[in-house]
């Protein structure tokens, strides 16, 4: 989690007081379940309190998912596009989840009142198009540094060190999680996780995994 974004400060803000109770609403999700599902654009923005969430390519049949959704993480973003539609849905890949959901005109109106918060919220678009940068050459990686890429990608967001001093991902990151992301198939993902553990860089040859 990018903890040194207090996204809590726009939350707090929306929730004081004089703007409570018109300007957000709280979801509570569980696994698989839609936060966005249909190509219509949302009018509201997000932010993942609690759980793990993936953004999933709707036009095509293995449904791969393009990026992932952490914690103190922001998310529809389309709302501020001049693009009609959208060909993405947001599915819930954690055990359970907590979103704020905020009408995006609520939004700007109360930041308009606090300017200063605005830089926060610009902060948050900017984290996400750099991930997108990270992977701007990914297809073009051997399928087995793809998914090492994306296992050391993870790591620096969702991991859990333990007692030994290696790197835990949490149990959603499976071998089909990672099959998607990576646009490949499932058996090739499975090699590709031997190989790693053989050159020691994984502990683990399944979920959870274990990143030496």
């Amino acid at each position: 989690m990018e903890h040194y974004k207090n996204n809590k400060d726009i939350i707090d803000y929306l929730t004081s007081k004089e703007l409570a109770p018109h300007t957000f609403q709280k979801l509570h999700l569980t696994k698989d379940e839609l936060v966005i599902t249909t190509y219509e654009k949302t009018e509201s923005l997000f932010l993942l309190e609690q759980g793990l969430a993936s953004v999933e390519i709707l036009d095509d049949s293995r449904h791969y998912i393009s990026a992932f959704i952490f914690e103190n993480d922001f998310f529809g973003l389309d709302a501020f596009s001049s693009f009609p539609t959208k060909g993405h849905a947001i599915r819930i890949i954690s055990p359970t989840a907590n979103i704020i959901k905020i009408k995006k005109d609520t939004l700007l109106t109360a930041l308009s009142q606090k300017p200063e918060l605005y830089e926060l919220l610009l902060t948050n678009f900017a984290d996400i198009f750099q991930r997108h940068y990270y992977f701007l050459d990914f297809l073009n990686l051997m399928p087995v540094e793809r998914i090492k890429a994306t296992l050391q990608y993870l790591s620096d967001f969702i991991s859990e060190p333990t007692e030994d001093g290696h790197l835990q991902l949490p149990k959603e990151i499976t071998q089909s999680i990672l099959a998607r992301f990576c646009r490949t198939s499932q058996p090739r993902v499975s090699t590709s996780l031997k190989e790693l553990h053989n050159t020691g860089f994984l502990l683990t040859k399944s979920a959870p995994f274990l990143i030496a």
